[in-house]
């Protein structure tokens, strides 16, 4: 099954400290995600793995889906870091994140539309749309063709790619085609999923 990413905001309200702790157990104050540590939900049942760590945005993975939530949405319990959800609700609300954003979504690609990286730095424009291919103007005036899907929507509803800045430019200097990679993946900032595996076209 495709991965997919959604953004800090899904359910933020059941993914805080607090309700990780009305479970039942207390759980110490402070939680510091590191890449590679099981995440659990409040039945301490596993969830998935911290992917990355980067801006205060943590990406957790279950195996087949992507979740990129606040660090504040963590707790350290007995088991090891623990979110206010089990793992079939992560991965509910990342599919539901992903089907309320679609239909706006489709309509953002439009000539002329600023370009967002995953932590806000615009990186170019889209110059035209075919299909599901977005061609984008880059700063630096060379062209870039990235599927739609790599595109979620940021919290200003600008379509925004699902990698930082720093982490695209690099992808663009490592391939001979000036293309992204083919694994390049980033944490998420848009609000609803969008895939962030751009492949070299």
């Amino acid at each position: 099954m495709k991965k997919s990413l959604i953004a800090a905001a899904i359910a933020a309200a059941t993914l805080t400290p607090a309700a990780v702790m009305a479970q039942g157990t207390a759980a110490t104050a402070a939680a510091a995600p590191t890449v590679g540590a099981k995440v659990y939900g409040p039945d301490g049942s596993e969830v998935g793995t911290v992917e990355a760590v980067q801006s205060g945005v943590v990406t957790v993975n279950t195996g087949t889906a992507r979740a990129g939530l606040p660090v504040a949405s963590f707790a350290t319990r007995e088991k090891g870091l623990t979110i206010g959800m089990n793992k079939a609700d992560l991965e509910a609300a990342v599919n539901g994140a992903k089907a309320e954003s679609s239909a706006e979504l489709a309509t953002a690609f439009a000539a002329d539309k600023p370009i967002k990286s995953s932590d806000g730095v615009v990186l170019g424009t889209v110059s035209k749309v075919e299909g599901e291919d977005v061609f984008v103007t880059l700063s630096n005036g060379s062209v870039a063709q990235l599927k739609k899907s790599y595109f979620g929507l940021g919290a200003d509803k600008s379509l925004t790619l699902g990698m930082t800045a720093t982490a695209f430019n690099s992808q663009l200097q490592a391939s001979a085609g000036g293309q992204p990679g083919a694994d390049a993946q980033a944490a998420p900032s848009a609000t609803a999923g969008a895939a962030a595996t751009p492949s070299g076209q």
